[in-house]
């Protein structure tokens, strides 16, 4: 049962977060069609509100990973769990009664103080699923279930979309409150399963006493720079790239996207992690995670460097183009996606277990952030090919931390 439960989690951590980013895009439209000037939006805003929605989801994010792997190692990691899982709950709903206008008094604070909120459940859902499911097997099993929960928001919006047209209010607030389902279904069956207690170091000392003296190691820290390493690293690359899909794609297709063409080709993008991801974890029962995060990072950048290239020379061949874009989606859910999540499973003590994971997935959400101020600066002066190019850069770099800082395989 606690494996089912697990899975559910890394499914609607991913549902949920894709449904906010999702109602965002929905709130920058008008009657259903991106608009250039955002102030002419049916929820137009000035620039620096879209900013600090989109800063409070990481900042949150690294408090979640950080706070709540730390109290699960003090209260248990299933209890905390319930935390984050509740947190995300109430952020989704309370963004369902917001004003029904955005100039009302406190729509923008409002907004932002949920996604805030939000973003600390699911922030803090990373490390805790990953200790509850134990075993790394079943760690990658579970995490295999944010690769549905990242697509089953698209196919929401398509049906909002198709059953409100034009209606943007109605639209993003069951678009958010539809993608706290997968949590609250978490949350209500959860709560019954008995709990297992805090694993105590054997020196008996508590946490706080006890995780400075581990940290002293050599190898434990040479262990954390690899995990926490290969997880800013590859978000870097990763979040340069998904965030900003529907830019590559405006490139790719022109800018006369609809939101119902937009949700398609996410769609079609996405759909080739279901199949990647399912791939690293039956890879997970033969090779250990450093081997597969090795590999995986060694093809992302053998693919980035093949996009960079070929976007000079096939610049008019869209379908060239799209195949390439799923390529890397394939390479960016297979490998290293998975196995940054196992690593700290893996190479870290139990009793420290989730707050180690928690450091190593902040990392990965700085990494995140870094990736996502990147990308509009490296556009401006290079395009897409530049991007791509660095993208490559930083795999490689994976690589190398991935062979020189975790244990090898036994």
């Amino acid at each position: 049962m606690m494996h089912d439960v697990s899975s559910m989690s890394a499914g609607g951590q991913w549902s949920s977060m894709t449904g906010a980013s999702i109602a965002l895009a929905v709130m920058a439209t008008q009657a259903d069609r991106y608009v250039s000037d955002p102030k002419k939006a049916d929820f137009g805003a000035a620039a620096w509100i879209l900013h600090w929605l989109l800063a409070v989801v990481f900042a949150g994010s690294v408090a979640g990973m950080l706070s709540m792997g730390c109290l699960g190692d003090l209260i248990g990691h299933g209890r905390a769990l319930l935390v984050t899982k509740g947190l995300v709950v109430l952020g989704c709903f309370m963004c369902t009664l917001l004003p029904e206008q955005p100039d009302e008094s406190g729509f923008w604070g409002q907004l932002i103080l949920w996604r805030f909120i939000i973003g600390v459940g699911l922030g803090g859902a990373y490390p805790l699923t990953a200790a509850v499911a134990g075993k790394a097997n079943d760690v990658g099993k579970a995490f295999f279930w944010q690769t549905p929960g990242s697509v089953a928001p698209y196919l929401v919006a398509l049906l909002v979309l198709k059953l409100l047209p034009g209606q943007t209010s109605p639209q993003f607030r069951w678009i958010l409150g539809l993608g706290a389902v997968p949590s609250f279904l978490a949350l209500g069956t959860s709560i019954s399963d008995p709990v297992a207690q805090p694993v105590r170091p054997a020196s008996q000392l508590g946490l706080w006493e006890g995780l400075p003296q581990a940290l002293s190691c050599p190898r434990l820290q040479r262990r954390l720079l690899g995990t926490a390493g290969s997880w800013f690293l590859f978000d870097v690359a990763a979040y340069g790239t998904t965030i900003f899909t529907p830019q590559i794609l405006s490139y790719v297709f022109g800018k006369d996207h609809s939101l119902v063409h937009l949700a398609w080709h996410s769609i079609l993008l996405l759909s080739w992690s279901i199949p990647a991801t399912w791939l690293s974890v039956l890879a997970l029962s033969r090779w250990r995670a450093r081997r597969l995060n090795l590999l995986g990072f060694v093809l992302q950048a053998v693919l980035f460097a093949t996009f960079a290239s070929a976007y000079g020379f096939f610049y008019d061949m869209h379908k060239v183009l799209l195949a390439l874009l799923c390529a890397i989606y394939f390479g960016l859910n297979w490998g290293v996606c998975v196995s940054t999540y196992v690593l700290p499973i893996e190479v870290f003590p139990e009793e420290f277990r989730g707050t180690l994971h928690g450091v190593s997935a902040a990392a990965g959400k700085l990494g995140a952030l870094v990736g996502a101020c990147l990308f509009p600066l490296l556009n401006t002066i290079g395009g897409v090919p530049a991007v791509m190019g660095l993208q490559a850069v930083v795999c490689g770099m994976g690589a190398w931390l991935s062979l020189t800082c975790l244990p090898p395989d036994d």
